[in-house]
């Protein structure tokens, strides 16, 4: 009998593209809330609603700090509100927004107030009190499907003139304002004001659609469909200078760029790319690629979002699986130790982060998870405002903090991780697999469950044994048996604790050459 060691189980994160048998050590052949990170694999935490239930379906939200205050403001179908943690107010504008589902909104702040815009309607301003209210200074009967802030001017993207009559569209068009000053919006769009520096500008060299757009360093990067392309500052009468970026790699939908401080992180056509100003590069190929296009639902693909979790290291390209109509899952990549998790979401719509008030910090009052599955530490502070969090809406509706509970908002959940296709050194050799001795971080009492399997051919489904629990502090290994070529390892939670796994030992006999 020989022991074998897997160190740093973490160490790969899942890989559901490549064959198992020919995944490394600390790989994982399928994985559910599990995050891999720091050479450890650990369940995911759960998440808490945060605030009262919204009035209706939040399809969009940002964090606006203003007046002291750290507002989320968030939009629906009929409605935007925005929510300190003590109060909700309705901010909804005077003639409320029209747009439906897929109409995507867009927006952040330009100076200290905050801009949306939703493609249908024209788009709306909010400096902290009373109502959204229309930008003044944006042309009547005109629309943009995209319009965020760039330095001190509004840029909108993929522009529609003379709504209503003619319908004329420039797909391809970019068109800024002039720059606005310190607390105020900008009053001129007229690019043919020859006093202003408003201006707009046809992008047509590639022939895809106007999609989405982010600061990246000191630039701002216009994605299309398949193409990318950098808008910077001239400082001349030209104002701004446009250039195409290498790749024909574009953003699927808008709310698919996320910022992070390795770059851009891009949900496109058939890929997941990291963008830092030096081409793209593909961050999913041959780990989930094939398992993610493969999964996501082709009609509601426009609704998946991208969004950093900056306590974990993470980007969550949130998506619809087949048949679904709101995201359910989430392909979490971690920039620091370059691993992906896949995590549950219950019918989300979007994600935002930013950092929580005081209001909202945890306390006892607020406390709803069981004694038993109280996930935080005595003194920890979940919701510190030292940090931020990352916030997901969805269709209950709610608004929720992720990472923070040990429960989704009160319900169980279940993580699980599995390898096949181990060969332990030899694939022509039958092997018996005797016991399993994981290392566990986790508080005493936590149960997890343990099962071997084997089969003798790759193509082959594996013979599971039976379940084996393992309880922390208490058990020092599980004793179970498995045979075949290839053996097998599932680890699953059996209550809501947090656990970490860093590294499992398994007695492994051989039985001869097959």
């Amino acid at each position: 009998m020989s022991r074998v060691t897997i160190p740093l189980v973490g160490k790969s994160g899942v890989n559901l593209d490549t064959p198992a048998q020919e995944l490394s050590d600390g790989t994982w052949s399928d994985a559910i809330n599990v995050r891999f990170r720091d050479g450890s694999a650990e369940r995911f935490k759960g998440e808490r609603q945060l605030f009262d239930a919204p009035a209706e379906v939040p399809y969009y939200m940002q964090q606006y700090n203003q007046g002291g205050k750290r507002w989320w403001v968030h939009a629906g179908l009929t409605g935007i509100y925005a929510d300190d943690g003590f109060a909700r107010q309705n901010i909804t504008p005077a003639a409320p927004p029209t747009g439906g589902i897929d109409d995507r909104w867009s927006g952040g702040t330009l100076h200290g107030v905050n801009v949306l815009n939703n493609g249908v309607d024209g788009p709306l301003f909010w400096g902290g009190t009373g109502l959204m209210a229309p930008i003044a200074a944006w042309p009547a009967a005109t629309r943009c499907a995209c319009m965020r802030p760039f330095k001190n001017v509004l840029v909108a993207l993929d522009v529609t003139k003379n709504v209503g009559t003619t319908n004329d569209r420039y797909p391809h068009m970019v068109k800024w304002s002039h720059p606005a000053v310190p607390g105020a919006i900008p009053t001129s769009f007229d690019h043919t004001d020859l006093t202003k520096l408003a201006g707009e500008l046809d992008l047509s060299e590639e022939p895809s659609l106007m999609v989405d757009q982010l600061p990246l360093g000191d630039a701002n990067i216009i994605y299309k469909e398949n193409a990318m392309f950098s808008m910077s500052a001239t400082g001349g009468i030209d104002v701004f200078r446009f250039q195409r970026l290498p790749g024909s790699v574009g953003a699927i939908a808008r709310g698919c760029v996320a910022i992070t401080p390795v770059g851009h992180v891009v949900l496109a056509a058939g890929d997941v790319v990291l963008h830092s100003g030096q081409g793209p590069k593909s961050i999913i190929n041959a780990v989930l690629r094939r398992w993610l296009f493969r999964t996501i639902d082709a009609t509601n693909r426009k609704r998946a979002f991208v969004v950093a979790c900056p306590p974990a290291k993470e980007v969550w390209v949130c998506f619809p699986e087949l048949g679904k109509q709101a995201c359910t899952l989430a392909a979490v990549w971690n920039w620091v130790d370059d691993t992906w998790a896949i995590r549950q979401l219950r019918n989300a719509t979007y994600g935002a982060t930013g950092q929580l008030d005081y209001s909202t910090v945890s306390t006892w009052q607020a406390q709803t998870d069981a004694w038993q599955d109280a996930a935080a530490a005595w003194d920890e502070d979940e919701l510190t405002p030292a940090q931020e969090r990352l916030l997901i809406t969805r269709g209950s509706p709610a608004i929720t903090a992720v990472d923070i509970s040990a429960t989704m908002d009160g319900a169980p959940y279940s993580s699980s991780m599995t390898r096949v296709g181990m060969a332990f050194g030899d694939p022509g050799v039958n092997k018996l697999i005797k016991a399993v001795y994981p290392r566990v971080d986790a508080a005493k009492g936590v149960r997890i469950q343990i099962e071997v399997g084997g089969t003798m051919d790759v193509e082959t489904a594996v013979e599971w044994g039976a379940p084996v629990g393992y309880v922390v502090g208490q058990t020092f290994k599980v004793d179970t048996f498995a045979s075949g070529r290839f053996l097998a390892l599932r680890i699953t939670s059996l209550d809501n604790q947090p656990w970490r796994i860093r590294s499992i030992d398994v007695d492994v006999d051989s039985l001869g050459g097959y």
